[in-house]
């Protein structure tokens, strides 16, 4: 099992460097790997297609199996599909990254995302705990049962527990806040057959009326494309 554990600790390490090779000795130094063990793990993930090996001075990049396994459709890879473009379009209206998450076992994952030309670079890990410090935190906890909200929330240190703010959040499947100098929000998305999924981003004081206006209507359009029967995205 940990063995298991270090390979998707590897796989997930190089597949974050954007196309950049990683040698072995560099992935073993930052997951604390020893680096006989992550040379091996690295050659058994080339046998089965998931990383290539570049050279032996270069390292490794994600190989073939990384967008292949994305081929095929799933409630998740549905689900981003609908969420992709209203985002990408979200982003671009506001000149702000929004990302688009589910909730898993009190892990938040990030299934989509659209960084504005002007904004940062991207995320360095896939996985989030942070979730009353985020919009899209705060909603997915809200579509959790109470025990398992109470648990996450007292794991953040929040106390008492926020019901009523929690309640308020399902009831309008949004979410505003104010966070330093911006005006943090987001949307809900709830829909049979799919995990509760949200969006979130933040903007300045001065836009954020209009922002949550487009969010509210970026929300409604990727409920639309869940609704679309065929779904061909």
């Amino acid at each position: 099992m940990k063995s298991l554990q270090k390979a998707f600790d590897i796989l997930e390490y190089v597949v974050l460097q954007n196309g950049e090779p990683v040698t072995p000795s560099r992935a073993a130094e930052s997951l604390s790997i020893n680096p006989a063990t992550c040379t091996r793990i690295m050659g058994e993930l080339v046998k089965r297609s998931y990383l290539v090996q570049i050279s032996r001075r270069d390292g490794y990049i994600p190989g073939p199996m990384i967008p292949a396994l994305g081929t095929r459709h799933n409630r998740y890879e549905l689900l981003t599909a609908a969420a992709r473009a209203p985002i990408e379009r979200l982003s671009e209206q506001l000149g702000c990254q929004v990302n688009f998450s589910v909730l898993h076992d009190g892990r938040r994952i990030m299934l989509c995302y659209h960084l504005d030309r002007r904004s940062l670079k991207p995320w360095d890990h896939f996985v989030f705990s942070d979730h009353w410090e985020t919009a899209t935190g705060r909603l997915l906890t809200a579509a959790l049962d109470e025990r398992e909200a109470r648990r996450l929330t007292a794991a953040a240190g929040i106390h008492p527990f926020p019901r009523k703010e929690l309640m308020e959040i399902r009831r309008t499947h949004s979410v505003r806040f104010r966070q330093d100098r911006l005006e943090v929000m987001g949307h809900l998305i709830e829909f049979p057959g799919y995990p509760a999924a949200a969006f979130g981003f933040g903007v300045l004081p001065d836009r954020a009326d209009e922002a949550f206006g487009q969010s509210a209507e970026t929300a409604a359009e990727i409920i639309e494309i869940l609704n679309q029967p065929n779904q061909s995205f």
